[in-house]
């Protein structure tokens, strides 16, 4: 019998509550630096602004990662919402989720699939220019991607 294992997305109307429409704007930024801002959201909102990474959109029911397969590039959910299995584990994903980053950095096959649900927007994330792009990530961001690549593959 399929089980729900996770479930991860940012609380967009909370964000929409701080006035947060637009992941450049001066109010964004200065919401950014109040500190009111959880880690999970301060990462959202820097990929999502990122002019590093370029933005694709999916159809719902669009596989855009099969398990045992190496990962070319991982995706920042912007918005939809999207399921992962693997075996009878499932997966749900919305806004804020980054899909396929620690197994993409060191080389990892995926362990689910994913499938979209809805019509999803996504920032890609090039895993094969990575370096660059996370050496030009402020401190934090770097800080936090590490913690959630440790937290996602059980590392120390």
């Amino acid at each position: 019998m399929p089980t729900l294992r996770a479930s991860f997305s940012v609380d967009s109307e909370r964000l929409k509550g701080f006035g947060i429409m637009d992941s450049r704007s001066a109010h964004t930024l200065e919401t950014f630096k109040s500190g009111q801002l959880t880690s999970d959201e301060r990462l959202y909102l820097s990929l999502w602004g990122s002019q590093l990474l370029s933005s694709m959109s999916f159809e719902p029911k669009r596989k855009i990662i099969s398990a045992g397969e190496t990962i070319e590039q991982a995706y920042l959910i912007v918005s939809g919402t999207l399921v992962g299995t693997q075996g009878d584990d499932i997966y749900r994903f919305g806004p804020g989720s980054v899909l396929g980053l620690a197994e993409g950095v060191i080389n990892q096959p995926s362990k689910y699939s994913v499938i979209t649900v809805t019509a999803v927007q996504a920032r890609v994330i090039p895993l094969h220019r990575i370096d660059a792009i996370v050496a030009k990530l402020p401190l934090e961001v770097r800080s936090i991607m590490q913690t959630v690549i440790k937290r996602t593959l059980a590392l120390p």
